[in-house]
């Protein structure tokens, strides 16, 4: 088959690739029909860390991307939810489906768990064909919704949601959204759609601040000056919800800054080793911080129905489309915040 393969920092090739087997009784096969780009994918595209890992020039070759919708052409004899021919979208991540954790529905707890497409472990889906473990649990039928709601229920809206949601923000409170990718984007519109009466959103690139502005957010542009602007706009008090989308330093760090006192902060942002929070902001502010990994298939129940309703629309988000042979130029396009881009839709076959 055909796939977008990490080669090294800034190297992603569109090359033949070892076709996918089934792992195991639970999996099957999708044949992808569309991906995208997260920005999380930036830190292996970077030669930066995910996790505990680094990515450089020797790195093992593999197969990344983990946001990918398609159509099943085989599945094991334990999968009991799909079958040749449904049409359906996978979580970025998944674990082995047999543990406890797995039986319970959380994937996420799994010693196994992890994500498509970041080492040889778990191949990705930014190719012509994907193995998916623990099929029942990973996959959701994509009936009802289109190719881009589909592609962003992956994993970009699940997490938007996810971070969200950990900030409580209250009906009637002011959320502050901190960085506006797509994750962001679609935070400020979640914000609105769960209550919140300002949103208040941040982020250097004018394009991204328009977008947020039509959504009914007051913008803002990080600096040295964002911390007093935030104060005056919220009559010295600040925002009692902090939702951080980014992960890059200079957004991580100016979010304590921001939360009133006894408010919320939560990250989302691929962190690197050496990001530090300051405890006394925390401890003297009385401010809630969490921080995780969103658990994707455990968000689609909040979330299919607020996107079939109509209430979360998301749109306007996939601003550039390739085909997959196109790969290396969508990687440098999405890394360079060229030409307007958010989010971008790949093609496949």
């Amino acid at each position: 088959m055909k796939a977008l393969v990490f080669n090294g920092p800034r190297d992603i090739r569109y090359e033949s690739y070892p076709d996918p087997e089934l792992r195991g009784a639970n999996s099957a096969i999708l044949k992808v029909n569309a991906c995208s780009i997260c920005g999380s994918d930036l830190h292996m595209y970077h030669g930066a860390h995910i996790g505990n890992t680094q990515y450089g020039e020797d790195t093992p070759h593999f197969c990344v991307g983990h946001e990918f919708i398609g159509e099943v052409v085989e599945a094991g004899k334990d999968v009991h939810g799909f079958k040749v021919g449904d049409k359906v979208l996978a979580a970025g991540g998944t674990g082995c489906g047999m543990c406890a954790q797995c039986l319970v529905g959380q994937p996420n707890k799994c010693r196994e768990s992890t994500a498509f497409g970041l080492s040889k472990g778990l191949e990705g889906g930014q190719a012509e064909f994907v193995n998916v473990p623990n099929a029942d649990k990973t996959l959701l039928s994509t009936d009802g919704l289109t190719d881009e709601q589909s592609l962003l229920l992956t994993d970009g809206m699940a997490t938007a949601y996810f971070g969200l949601t950990r900030s409580d923000p209250k009906p009637g409170g002011t959320v502050a959204v901190v960085g506006l990718g797509p994750i962001g984007i679609i935070g400020v519109e979640l914000a609105f759609a769960l209550g919140a009466a300002r949103v208040l959103a941040i982020d250097p690139v004018q394009s991204r601040r328009d977008m947020a502005a039509a959504l009914g957010a007051e913008v803002f542009a990080p600096g040295a000056d964002l911390v007093p602007q935030i104060m005056q706009a919220t009559g010295g008090i600040g925002a009692g919800s902090v939702f951080e989308a980014s992960g890059a330093k200079g957004a991580i760090n100016s979010v304590l800054p921001l939360v009133s006192r006894g408010g919320s902060a939560s990250f989302i942002g691929i962190p690197e080793p050496d990001d530090v929070l300051p405890l006394p902001l925390i401890m003297f502010k009385n401010v809630t911080v969490r921080g995780g990994i969103c658990d994707v298939q455990n968000m689609w129940q909040h979330l299919v129905p607020m996107v079939q309703s109509g209430r979360v629309k998301a749109s306007g988000l996939f601003s550039h489309q390739f085909d997959l042979s196109e790969g290396t130029e969508a990687y440098r396009l999405f890394d360079s915040r060229e030409d307007g881009v958010i989010k971008l839709r790949i093609d496949v076959g």
